[in-house]
């Protein structure tokens, strides 16, 4: 049975009314009383045939002691007729089937039964008169029992028996009936009536169900009743929530999305932050020997305005202060060189990452000046970058994307994959593939395959499919936002018009393998509807 909106029971009302509960429980019980009158019948039946032929045997027996002595003196007299009348006689009575007397020398009288059923027959012996002291056998007196009238007298009795015993069932089911309709029976059908009410939760009834009514049956209404109607205040939050849902998950859905942009905006500017810190750290060297070799410069211009204004100046001395001044112009351009060639490679990568503009460039080229602004931070780890770049080509796509996949992708190698470890070795590799267009048969358009692997500690299976979820992190309360892969898929996925997967073997390392066209579309993340970080 099914409460919520409209009431559906399992069996129609015909069916129920095959199957209700009076009518189960009347046949229960007239069954029960019928197998218990069918064996009170059967034990009523062989008491009454028992005593019938006892009856039937004493009757018989008084009647022939009565007509003995007759039998006898007709016996011995070789009287025939008087014989045969007093076997009529016998024959008479209603219990008695059939006599006949059979003497040793005068031959039979009567008509004797063969078969089964002349052993049943009652034996009598007759005397002779003159000799009775001393008891002479002159024939024996065979009676045999009706047995179709005490089977009858049985019927009789036993018929109206259980005449008297079927009118008294069937009025006791009438009455059986009637009081459990009116104690069980209607109260159950208005209970079910009450549950096919349609629309019941939405809309149930305002009526008391059985008022007055204290017994289990008014209880069990009254809680089902009361089951109901909190049923259907549930039913009316539900809907008053369900009004709102989609207001509440878009509003939270946008809370979700304004705090995951703003992390990741964070963690961005965190990143450019370190770069920042690694390049000035790097330029230091540079511009310190840039400066030292200035101060040199200076040094030695003041030596040789001394030996002129005092005319001392010789020529050795010239060209050795000439050489060395030419040394140290020589350092300083070399370290102003490195220097530039920094802050080169960190403003295009800066640039390339706060524009997020789609322009032509070399894909490799690209590789090697986010290396090339990471090297501050690599130099204070053990690990190596091995290159197998085969992407040397100008490709139409975005190139702060990449930079910022490259670094993220090269930390979280260092970070994760070789954790508690002192050594390692990141391989970084790239190449240009070309599809060819069913279609046309041609094969220009052309794809990026860049994969990152290390040979760490590896990913565990069951945090693989987590890997690109934002927020996940082995390193929760350790420094670890979670982020780094998230904003890898993002800028794969969203912002290259890419696929990023990963493969992992615990102990053997990972390797994250990433595709994109070399023609990105223009305005794939306007497209979108998000900005990339």
């Amino acid at each position: 049975m099914t409460l919520n909106g409209g009431t559906s029971l399992p069996n129609s009302s015909k069916e129920m009314g095959r199957a209700s509960l009076s009518r189960t429980f009347i046949l229960y019980t007239l069954g029960l009383f019928a197998v218990l009158g069918i064996i009170f019948i059967g034990i009523l039946t062989k008491i009454t045939w028992d005593a019938s032929h006892a009856r039937a045997i004493r009757v018989t027996e008084a009647f022939f002691q009565a007509t003995k002595r007759p039998f006898e003196r007709a016996i011995w007299t070789v009287n025939a007729d008087a014989t045969l009348q007093l076997i009529r006689g016998l024959e008479s009575l209603e219990v008695v089937e059939k006599v006949w007397v059979e003497t040793p020398d005068t031959g039979n009288f009567g008509e004797p039964v063969t078969g089964p059923r002349a052993a049943e027959a009652l034996t009598y012996t007759l005397n002779s008169p003159s000799t009775i002291l001393h008891k002479d056998a002159i024939g024996q007196v065979f009676i045999l029992i009706d047995r179709n009238t005490i089977s009858y007298e049985i019927v009789s009795t036993v018929g109206f028996i259980v005449t008297a015993i079927i009118v008294y069932l069937l009025l006791l089911a009438i009455v059986i009936r009637t009081v459990f309709r009116r104690l069980i029976g209607q109260p159950l059908s208005a209970i079910v009536d009450y549950l096919s009410t349609p629309r019941l939760i939405e809309d149930p009834p305002k009526a008391e169900l059985m008022p007055g009514r204290v017994d289990e049956i008014g209880i069990l209404a009254a809680s089902l009743q009361s089951m109901v109607q909190r049923r259907h205040l549930d039913l009316q939050k539900i809907q008053e929530y369900q009004t709102n849902l989609e207001d509440l998950v878009a509003h939270r859905t946008e809370q979700l999305k304004l705090v995951q942009e703003e992390l990741i905006q964070a963690d961005n500017l965190a990143a450019l932050g370190a770069l920042v810190a690694g390049v000035s750290h790097e330029l230091n060297t540079p511009l310190g020997n840039a400066l030292m070799a200035a101060t040199t410069i200076k040094d030695s211009t003041g030596f040789l305005r001394n030996e002129l204004e005092e005319q001392k100046l010789s020529k050795e001395a010239l060209e050795s202060e000439i050489e060395r001044i030419s040394d140290t112009a020589h350092i300083i351009e070399k370290t102003l060189g490195r220097a530039r060639e920094l802050v080169g490679n960190f403003r295009q990568v800066a640039v390339d990452r706060q524009s997020e503009k789609k322009r032509a460039f070399n894909f490799d080229h690209i590789i090697r000046e986010t290396l090339a602004t990471l090297q501050p931070t690599l130099k204070k780890t053990p690990f190596k970058i091995e290159l197998d770049l085969h992407a040397d080509e100008i490709i139409d796509s975005y190139p702060g994307a990449v930079s910022q996949l490259v670094s993220n992708l090269v930390e979280n190698a260092i970070k994760h994959g070789y954790e508690g470890r002192s050594e390692g070795l990141i391989k970084l590799s790239s190449q240009i593939v070309h599809s060819v267009d069913m279609g046309r048969g041609n094969s220009n358009e052309r794809k990026i395959i860049f994969k990152c692997q290390d040979f760490g500690v590896g990913i565990p299976e069951k945090n693989l499919k987590k890997v690109f979820e934002p927020f996940f992190t082995t390193k929760f309360g350790k420094g670890g936002s979670g982020l780094g892969m998230a904003i890898c898929y993002q800028l794969v996925t969203e912002a290259l018009s890419g696929t990023i997967s990963v493969s992992s073997n615990v102990g053997s390392g990972t390797e994250f393998t990433i595709e994109f066209p070399a023609l990105a579309v223009q305005d794939s993340r306007k497209r979108l509807g998000q900005k990339v970080h």
